[in-house]
C-alpha cells in the first residue's frame, strides 16, 4: 500500500557512535541542506563529432552545514563530540509516516563536527550552526540500520 506524499515536518537527525548501538537525536533542527547531489560530470569531445558530450565523473566533497536552536544540555554534547576529534555515524529519518512498515527512509553516514554559532540577530532565535564533514559515502536503508 502507497503512502501521499508528506511534508518534511518530522524528519529527525540522530548521532551515534557505531552504526547499531545507542543513538541520540539532535533536537529543533531548522533545515538539513541537499546531501544527495549528482557527481560533477567530465564533459568530453572528440575530432568526428560537433558537439561536447559528458559522462559521470565524481562526486566533489562536500560538507553539510545544520542550523539548530539548541539548548545548553544539547550544545554541551555537540561540543564534547567535537572535541573528541571521534567519527560519528549521523542518521537523517524521514518521518515515519512516509512509510507503511513504520521503518521509515533512513541515510547515514561518518562524519566529523565542528560546531558554531549562527548569525545573532534582533527578534531570532539563538541558533547554533554543526558543520559535518562528511568522510563515508551516504548509505541508506528502511528504517535504522540492524548490520
Amino acid at each position: 500500500m502507497a503512502t501521499e506524499p508528506r511534508t518534511s515536518t518530522l524528519t529527525k537527525l540522530f548521532h551515534g557512535d557505531s552504526l547499531t548501538g545507542e543513538r541520540s537525536q539532535v533536537a529543533y533542527v531548522q533545515s538539513i541542506p541537499e546531501f544527495l547531489t549528482a557527481p560533477e560530470p567530465i564533459t568530453w569531445s572528440a575530432l568526428d563529432i560537433d558537439d561536447e558530450r559528458q559522462a559521470v565523473g565524481r562526486k566533489k566533497a562536500e560538507n553539510l552545514e545544520i542550523e539548530i536552536i539548541f539548548t545548553e544540555e544539547q550544545y554541551d554534547e555537540l561540543k564534547t563530540i567535537e572535541k573528541a576529534e571521534g567519527n560519528p555515524y549521523w542518521f537523517i529519518q524521514l518521518p515515519e509516516e512516509t512509510s507503511a512498515s513504520k521503518k521509515p527512509l533512513t541515510w547515514y553516514f561518518q562524519a566529523n563536527i565542528h560546531v558554531g554559532m549562527s548569525e545573532i540577530a534582533i527578534d531570532d532565535m539563538l541558533k547554533a550552526k554543526i558543520t559535518l564533514y562528511r568522510n563515508t559515502a551516504i548509505e541508506e536503508s528502511k528504517g535504522f540500520p540492524t548490520a
